[in-house]
């Protein structure tokens, strides 16, 4: 299944760094979740756009299709409606500020989606990733007045019981330095 990497967020909490050009574990943030998304997937799609020559120059060195999002300051949703404009058929997506996730994760991402319009693992009552978005969801896609996340609401879904590390995104300074701590 073809894997969806969200890579255009200004990285506003992170005090004027790019979270995802930071280092956990001698790699990149973008690295590792890049690496993670490839490791169960040979189709892998990366949207990028704040400090997008950076970011692109970063993946170069992977065999993933990247597509610029010239509208990242308007926020996520951008990124989401791109991307699945881009897709057809069935698509798992996730954050490219969540290195910890693994091939089970989007193996059983996959495994939910199977009669439903998606599928998302929870965490401590906590939405997390990846999403796993079937190709009849994206044929619903609305208009721009109306969020992806409405529609995905109405329509029958599947939550799964995800553990610790399908919600742990690296938001702040402040995470990444615990994180660093305990990755040496």
């Amino acid at each position: 299944m073809r894997i969806g990497v969200l890579a255009a967020g200004m990285s506003k909490r992170m005090r004027g760094a790019n979270k995802l050009h930071e280092k956990l574990a001698g790699k990149t943030i973008l690295e590792l979740s890049v690496e993670n998304a490839l490791s169960y997937s040979d189709s892998v799609t990366v949207i990028t756009g704040h400090e997008r020559e950076r970011t692109e120059e970063i993946l170069s060195r992977y065999p993933v299709r990247i597509i610029y999002n010239p509208c990242y300051e308007a926020g996520q949703e951008t990124s989401l409606r791109l991307l699945l404009s881009e897709t057809a058929g069935d698509i798992i997506v996730t954050l490219a500020d969540m290195p910890f996730l693994t091939p089970e994760d989007f193996a059983l991402a996959e495994e939910k989606l199977k009669g439903y319009f998606s599928a998302r693992p929870f965490y401590e009552n906590t939405a997390g990733h990846p999403v796993a978005i079937s190709g009849e969801l994206i044929k619903l896609l609305p208009g721009e007045n109306r969020r992806i996340r409405d529609l995905i609401k109405e329509l029958p879904h599947c939550f799964y019981e995800g553990r610790r590390e399908n919600i742990m995104d690296i938001d702040t300074p402040d995470v990444l330095e615990r994180l660093m701590e305990t990755k040496k």
